[in-house]
């Protein structure tokens, strides 16, 4: 993969701020594409003053479920910002505060969910911006009636478009390239993340390596996606030690997928 066709995630770069010096190093490592997270709360002059200032482009975006009910004020952010693709990233925040817990929906759940943010889907493809959803691993865990929480999700609006993370996934005990072939005409994006061992707990942030430095095949899984009307293949690591290493050690290791 060439360095402009990689994307990287803020929200990997979010404990080392402030973002100035972030997005020079980002240009710097040959980046030109950023996926911003919490556009509901940024400051969006700021923003996009760095990014022009960095010749960085933001094609998408990560907002909370939560924040679709004002949708007139995600729709002009996002087209200030030229971005394209608007991503809810997981379900309602449980108010325990647990994340984990955030995801335990019964199937009656999952589909209300995917029906209430299916309802949202027209008002942004009339503004010229899709909408979409991220996994994580429990998505991909079968619910009782043997039906997936990601099924329940994308089957509710044919245009409802999905970010496939392929290591949450992956993490989620699914071969990421069956649901890669499900829903190829609604994969808009998806996110590379990689991790140390399969033996070890993949939700354990310390687990997550540096794409290419995992045990995840990323020559196979690329080679499915690319089939795809996947746009953008974005690095995302959840609490990387050191950001510089983990984007300049995937950029090097992804060079020649």
């Amino acid at each position: 993969m060439n360095k402009q066709d990689i994307s990287v995630q803020l929200y990997t770069t979010r404990k080392f701020q402030p973002y100035p010096p972030i997005l020079n190093f980002i240009k710097e490592a040959g980046v030109v594409n950023l996926e911003l997270f919490g556009l509901e709360s940024m400051n969006i002059d700021e923003f996009k003053n760095m990014m022009e200032s960095n010749n960085i482009t933001s094609l998408s975006t990560h907002v909370g479920f939560e924040a679709l009910q004002d949708t007139k004020n995600i729709i002009e952010r996002a087209k200030n910002l030229n971005i394209k693709h608007v991503i809810v990233p997981a379900p309602p925040a449980k108010k325990d505060g647990d994340f984990s817990n955030t995801f335990e929906m019964t199937e009656e759940e999952w589909t209300a969910f995917g029906k209430d943010l299916s309802s949202y889907v027209n008002q942004f493809e009339g503004e010229g911006l899709t909408l979409g959803y991220h996994n994580h691993s429990y998505e991909f865990i079968a619910l009782p009636s043997g039906k997936f929480p990601i099924e329940c999700m994308m089957d509710q609006n044919e245009k409802l478009k999905f970010e496939i993370d392929l290591g949450w996934a992956v993490a989620g005990g699914a071969d990421p390239k069956n649901w890669i072939e499900k829903y190829s005409n609604k994969i808009i994006a998806c996110h590379l993340k990689d991790f140390y061992s399969k033996e070890k707990d993949m939700l354990d942030h310390d687990n997550q390596s540096a794409i290419g430095d995992g045990f995840i095949d990323w020559s196979d899984l690329i080679s499915s996606i690319k089939k795809t009307n996947c746009e953008l293949f974005v690095l995302e690591h959840d609490d990387p030690k050191d950001y510089k290493e983990y984007i300049s050690r995937s950029i090097e290791n992804l060079k020649d997928i």
